[in-house]
């Protein structure tokens, strides 16, 4: 009993010492408050990623994604995030496979906890096509992942009610 009411103790040391890092800085301003229907519209985004980065540039690009999906579930919706890769943005995928296997990767963790959270990457064809990347060197890419033209698809999913974000 006494050694799990420690590890308790422990556990909520550790949350409110976390909770507190995230807290230290103070930006001079509160942290608005938003209505649970202040997102009402904006539950359907699709996000064009179609520029080369570094490693960095695209995790900045997902931090943006997850920024959205976090906003949105804090007033209780469900969101429909779909990042649509094409010509150079097919290198977020790239590099994240060629960087898996080091130990200071971010950027494949970050891809996998995206999908996890239900968040979509879709790949162009005409892109693995036109510039001749295997479907192999994507990082946790899927048959379902492709699409016909990157492009296209932005503007389908745009006449389908998605909010286009160019982050």
């Amino acid at each position: 009993m006494l050694k799990i009411t420690l590890m308790a103790a422990g556990l909520m040391l550790t949350t409110i010492g976390s909770v507190q890092a995230q807290e230290a800085f103070d930006p001079g301003v509160p942290a608005p408050k938003v209505a649970g229907d202040y997102y009402d519209g904006a539950e359907k985004t699709v996000f064009h990623v179609s520029e080369t980065r570094d490693e960095k540039g695209y995790l900045g690009i997902l931090g943006n994604v997850n920024n959205y999906v976090k906003a949105l579930q804090a007033t209780g919706k469900k969101t429909d995030a779909v990042i649509v890769m094409n010509g150079d943005g097919l290198g977020m995928l790239q590099m994240a496979k060629e960087i898996e296997l080091e130990a200071e990767a971010k950027l494949p963790g970050r891809i996998t906890a995206m999908k996890e959270s239900g968040v979509k990457f879709l790949v162009c064809y005409n892109t693995l096509v036109g510039r001749k990347i295997a479907f192999e060197d994507l990082y946790d890419a899927h048959e379902g992942d492709i699409i016909p033209s990157g492009v296209a698809e932005v503007g389908r999913l745009q006449a389908k009610g998605y909010r286009l974000l160019k982050p």
